[in-house]
């Protein structure tokens, strides 16, 4: 059963298709056809995630549209089963699932926010308008009260998992003594740190987060509508909400965009009343352009096509050494 294939044409889809897009990343393929989107989860097992069998698979679709609600209702519509009739795949057909997706309403691609940082076109009201946004989950999101959850033990353990794809930067980059380097800095900034990282676990700033939160998951609508938070791992999930900030932060230094970076972290202080943020801000921006580096390495370790990896292989270097760079202000 080759998914990737049949899922694109366009009789695999429970209403009238003209034609079928796919957009596809290390643990999913997305598929995009008339108003709609069906993500469907490849059944993949890494250090991080377990989307090993139909269950497993089933089980973070579900929690992936519970999950989302808490941000974006209206484009999570549900789970639904991929069956096959008469020899080929459909989605949302009769009988025994063979795979599951989750089904979304379709924005429009044009409104991205990646999209428009590319065109030049996001103010600064937007990313203002964005923070407040997040400040506003954030206060409402439920906390983790487990103290070994994103301990300094803990957070050295997620930031060091950039090991995990040391090989693949060795290989295409020559640069695995920089993996070493980063690992070495992180763990010397927690050990010098760890007062004021026990306290944002005493204060409550250790929440059950968006984990995600880059330009590739937020729609600029009228009002924003940010999506696709972390499911899959609750340690990835259950965070620091300053490591959210820093995601946008460092994902909008990325883009060459230094200034809507400081006008989202400012305006987030002044909604959230966080004022430890800016002390932290270095770091978790470097932890963020490390977790980009690392997704790079995953998808390279994949095998992906020849113009896929001439991608890939710049975006593991852009967020490697975006990761060096905030390495050098703590």
């Amino acid at each position: 059963m080759n998914l990737r294939e049949e899922l694109q044409k366009p009789e695999a889809f429970p209403f009238p298709v003209s034609s079928v897009a796919l957009t596809e990343t290390h643990i999913s393929l997305v598929f995009l056809a008339g108003s709609l989107v069906y993500k469907v989860k490849k059944p993949v097992k890494f250090s991080f995630l377990d989307f090993s069998t139909l269950e497993l698979r089933k089980k973070y679709c579900e929690l992936e549209v519970e999950l989302n609600s808490r941000l974006s209702p209206e484009i999570y519509l549900g789970v639904v089963p991929i069956t096959r009739e008469s020899g080929s795949l459909k989605f949302e057909g009769r009988g025994k699932a063979v795979e599951y997706a989750v089904k979304m309403k379709r924005l429009p691609a044009a409104r991205k926010m990646d999209v428009l940082l590319r065109k030049g076109k996001v103010t600064v009201r937007q990313v203002e308008e964005l923070a407040e946004v997040v400040a506003g989950f954030h206060s409402h999101i439920p906390v983790v009260k487990d103290r070994a959850i994103f301990s300094p033990e803990h957070l050295k353990e997620l930031f060091n998992d950039i090991s995990s794809v040391r090989g693949v930067v060795e290989t295409e980059l020559g640069k695995g003594k920089e993996v070493d380097e980063l690992i070495m800095c992180s763990n010397a900034f927690i050990e010098k740190s760890i007062s004021l990282l026990r306290e944002r676990q005493s204060s409550g700033f250790i929440r059950e987060c968006h984990a995600d939160l880059y330009s590739s998951n937020v729609f600029l609508l009228e009002k924003p509508v940010v999506f696709d938070c972390v499911e899959f791992s609750d340690e990835f999930r259950f965070t620091d909400t300053a490591a959210d900030v820093g995601f946008m932060a460092m994902d909008l230094d990325a883009f060459n965009e230094p200034g809507l970076a400081r006008a989202f972290t400012k305006r987030y202080v002044e909604k959230s009343r966080d004022f430890q943020l800016e002390r932290l801000l270095p770091f978790y921006k470097c932890y963020r352009a490390n977790v980009r580096a690392k997704v790079a390495g995953l998808r390279l370790m994949q095998k992906p096509g020849k113009k896929e990896k001439i991608s890939l292989v710049d975006e593991l270097n852009k967020y490697l050494g975006l990761a060096l760079r905030y390495s050098e202000l703590f």
